[in-house]
């Protein structure tokens, strides 16, 4: 893997700069603050990351490690690629992007090109508990429900089905729901949800 690359600039394109290494150009996809900034000639040093497909293989750049590793993450959530991930953090900063997705700010990412309802609500689902500067496990308990909610209509769910569900979860809870995670409490949610049909 491809994790830092250091060299001189041979071409800067739109969304692209070709970086001269060891007698070899490679092409690396980095934010439009970089290519804005930089020219040829100018040295460079970037934390990339490899991103290889049957048909290509595709190197992204950013100025610092945490957003090459938040790049990384951001993919590990169901149906988000490397094109929405890197769209992502194109236009927040990485501590910025983190404090959104802890604090569930569903609206703010879907601001961001590409990025609907639905994928919203399966990033803040996915890594919220990661970036929540609050309480490291668990929900806070005036907002699991709203959280519960949300998630439940993105997959469909109208607000009195998402509720009612909802309802049908805590009554075969043994736990205090504040004290599960989201993602927990969701895949209750829904199995009841399959059984009760």
């Amino acid at each position: 893997m491809i994790s830092q690359i250091s060299g001189r600039i041979l071409e800067v394109r739109l969304t692209s700069i070709v970086v001269s290494v060891s007698g070899l150009g490679y092409e690396v996809n980095v934010a439009p603050e970089i290519t804005s900034r930089t020219k040829v000639g100018d040295e460079i040093e970037l934390f990339t990351s490899l991103v290889v497909r049957e048909d290509s293989w595709k190197l992204y750049g950013y100025k610092n490690s945490a957003a090459r590793n938040l790049f990384e993450e951001l993919q590990s959530v169901t149906g988000i690629g490397p094109k929405v991930a890197h769209s992502l953090l194109n236009t927040f900063s990485p501590e910025e992007l983190q404090n959104i997705i802890g604090s569930g700010d569903q609206l703010a990412l879907e601001q961001v090109p590409g990025i609907g309802k639905k994928v919203a609500s399966r990033i803040i689902l996915e890594l919220r508990e990661r970036y929540n500067t609050g309480k490291s496990k668990g929900t806070t308990s005036g907002r699991w429900r709203d959280s519960l909610t949300d998630a439940l209509t993105s997959l469909g769910y109208s607000t009195k089905d998402a509720e009612r569900s909802i309802e049908q979860t805590l009554k075969s809870l043994d736990a205090d729901p504040a004290s599960l995670e989201i993602s927990e409490l969701l895949r209750k949610t829904l199995a009841n949800s399959r059984n009760s049909r």
